[in-house]
């Protein structure tokens, strides 16, 4: 393969590593939101009590749960496009010595699918976990975090 093939060849992973840096971006943000919140229920909690601390603290494991498997998708992305990195760098190092190199950038290849998938398993997962949150009926961290703020 010459250069001028290797090039036209390496712009399908450069899109895909445009794709994974935006969805950096929203799992990034996510974790924002997430340690935001965690800070807010942390300044309050001390002035909770009864069963309103019972209420806040659960709400602070299910946002731990959800930071964790927000920071597990955004290192698994990460990987991904590391991996990203390699296919094209070993695509035009193909292209320069003229070895084969096939096998390599196809299993590097799937390698970075496999971490992408995998992150994105967890995002859906970690949205999963913040839409039951707020759709269960039951006693409220919203409504006690309210309270304790406005005291």
């Amino acid at each position: 393969m010459i250069i001028t093939e290797a090039m036209q060849t390496a712009v399908t992973p450069v899109f895909l590593l445009t794709g994974i840096g935006a969805l950096l971006n929203v799992m990034m943000s996510r974790l924002g939101r997430i340690k935001d919140r965690e800070r807010l229920i942390y300044s309050l909690v001390h002035m909770a009590s009864g069963e309103d601390y019972i209420l806040v603290n659960e709400a602070m494991k299910k946002l731990t749960k959800r930071s964790i498997l927000v920071s597990v998708g955004i290192w698994l992305a990460t990987g991904s496009a590391l991996f990203v990195c390699l296919v094209i760098i070993f695509m035009f190092l193909g292209a320069v010595t003229f070895v084969e190199s096939n096998i390599l950038i196809a299993s590097l290849f799937i390698i970075c699918m496999t971490l992408l998938a995998t992150s994105l398993l967890a995002l859906v997962y970690e949205v999963f976990l913040a839409t039951r949150t707020i759709h269960k009926n039951e006693a409220s961290s919203e409504v006690v975090i309210t309270k304790l703020r406005n005291l």
